[in-house]
């Protein structure tokens, strides 16, 4: 006599539940990429102008200016160089971001990705 056999693997219904996961995770992922990217983009640019010896000489409204150029080159929409903190006290320059990202994921849902860095120099040197 001969036993039957088990059944092996998983369900359709398990199958749809899967991919149910794996589809929002990968919308949610989907509209993550462009803020992270852009959030990059942002710290470079501010990390570039902090390398340039001319920063030293620069007041807060000339540093302003100059990140103002260097966003509309690399095309920042996300935060205007007004949404800065920019600040130059007793020889060290901070330039702080502080905004956020709402994106929608569907219907009434949405992601928000907050970024705040603060980059800092010493123009002593």
């Amino acid at each position: 006599m001969t036993k039957p056999s088990r059944q092996h693997g998983i369900s359709l219904i398990s199958w749809a539940v899967i991919l149910l996961v794996a589809v929002i995770l990968g919308t949610a992922a989907f509209r993550m990429v462009p803020a992270y990217m852009e959030n990059n983009t942002i710290g470079t640019t501010v990390r570039s102008l902090m390398q340039d010896s001319k920063t030293a000489l620069m007041s807060p409204r000339e540093v302003r200016d100059a990140l103002s150029k260097r966003f509309t080159i690399n095309q920042v929409s996300v935060i205007n160089v007004d949404d800065l903190a920019i600040s130059k006290e007793s020889g060290i320059l901070t330039v702080s971001t502080d905004y956020e990202v709402r994106e929608p994921l569907f219907y009434n849902v949405s992601i928000v990705m907050t970024f705040q860095e603060d980059f800092t120099k010493d123009v002593r040197q």
